[in-house]
């Protein structure tokens, strides 16, 4: 069995037109050339609108490929009492191998149409589709499920394996609290201190507090490799049915979301450095990577006005193997008709599963070529008068 503790690693990057001006607000980024963005902004729309690919309508529309290889990959998170999301776990197995993968919610991401975000803060849609679009988007990783515990839940859980044996590498206190600190090394530790393990605030880095919760998960799927303890576990939260396969497994392993530290102002910050993450979810999920770890970069445009638009064909984009790396609006909205556009030929075939993951709309073909994205959609009223197309 392996184990890989939390690391933090250097390295950033930058971004380009609608992104730029949402980077903004990441100050610790350079800022681009307001005069470039604008002129590639109208540049690229300009193509867009004139170019034309013959108006191929939309395929029927299929599987997006990877949700059957993803069919048990499941992402657990955990929200606190303040709306905000302290715990994240993507679990996996494939034959005898698992993984479990930790992601720091103090990490940045792209969110479709909010734009840059810490994980922790991902609004709550009341299903948990926009963390797992926004996560499944991050990694390259079809999620076949999303659970998302409140404390009652978690505590109903972890109740079903408790006392849970936890072996401490470290001694763990908690933030604003005048409790003892719990010493290092072996516990057999009940359904509340597991949960407070797995979730509390603790002084110092978050990727010190990975540290113990990939202890508290390690003791939890010990537990969870007993019969009755996974039967039980089922009866309380039948959604942890990946969880429990995962354990199962005879090559276990546990790794940290490759990130690097963000200096601010504001508290701590991380960063995903892109290609450790490729690396890591194809050692991690083989059978779960989307379009195997080469995603089209996709815009999308919303045409139409209609909120959240964005995020509802993100929903449909993203398992079909596309990356959005950008999202915005359409200078007056106004658009007619839906056009997913696509700018060098090699892109062709990726633009056609971004159009039959949508079902409906045009493919066409750009006459300019732009380095910053290979596929945009252009919502228009005719598939999205009243908002995204229906859940994938």
């Amino acid at each position: 069995m392996r184990h890989r503790g939390p690391r933090a690693e250097p390295s950033g990057g930058g971004r380009q037109a609608r992104r730029s001006r949402s980077e903004r607000r990441r100050f610790w980024l350079v800022l681009m050339p307001a005069v470039a963005l604008a002129l590639a902004l109208v540049v690229a729309l300009g193509a867009v609108l004139r170019s034309d690919d013959g108006g191929a309508a939309a395929p029927a529309r299929s599987a997006p490929p990877g949700r059957s290889r993803g069919s048990g990959t499941l992402l657990l998170g955990h929200r606190g009492a303040d709306g905000r999301l302290d715990l994240l776990l993507v679990v996996g197995s494939q034959g005898s191998s698992s993984s479990v993968l930790m992601l720091p919610v103090a990490t940045q991401v792209e969110v479709p149409s909010l734009g840059p975000q810490a994980l922790a803060d991902l609004p709550d849609d009341g299903n948990g589709a926009l963390v797992q679009t926004t996560v499944g988007n991050v990694l390259g990783v079809a999620i076949a499920k999303t659970v998302m515990l409140d404390d009652a839940h978690l505590d109903a859980a972890l109740a079903a394996a408790a006392p849970i044996p936890v072996d401490l590498h470290h001694s763990v206190e908690f933030a604003g609290s005048r409790d003892a600190a719990i010493p290092a090394g072996a516990h057999q530790v009940p359904t509340g201190d597991a949960a407070r393990l797995l979730v509390g605030r603790q002084p110092g880095s978050e990727l010190d507090r990975l540290v113990t919760v990939q202890d508290v998960v390690e003791g939890w799927m010990r537990r969870l490799r007993d019969p009755a303890v996974a039967r039980r576990t089922l009866a309380a939260q039948p959604g942890l049915a990946a969880l429990v396969a995962a354990a199962r497994a005879s090559d276990r392993r546990t790794d940290t979301l490759p990130v690097q530290s963000v200096a601010t102002g504001g508290g701590e910050q991380f960063e995903v450095r892109s290609g450790d993450v490729r690396r890591s979810v194809a050692t991690a999920f083989p059978g779960a990577q989307l379009d195997a770890g080469r995603r089209p970069r996709v815009e999308i445009l919303n045409g139409t006005g209609a909120v959240g638009l964005a995020q509802g064909i993100s929903a449909h984009v993203v398992p079909a193997g596309g990356q959005v790396t950008l999202t915005g609006n359409v200078p007056g909205f106004g658009v007619a008709k839906t056009q997913v556009v696509y700018y060098r030929s090699h892109d062709r075939a990726a633009a056609r599963r971004m159009l039959a993951a949508l079902g409906c709309g045009a493919l066409k073909a750009a006459g300019t070529p732009i380095g910053v994205v290979d596929v945009t959609i252009i919502a228009g009223a005719d598939c999205f008068a009243t908002g995204a197309p229906p859940g994938p």
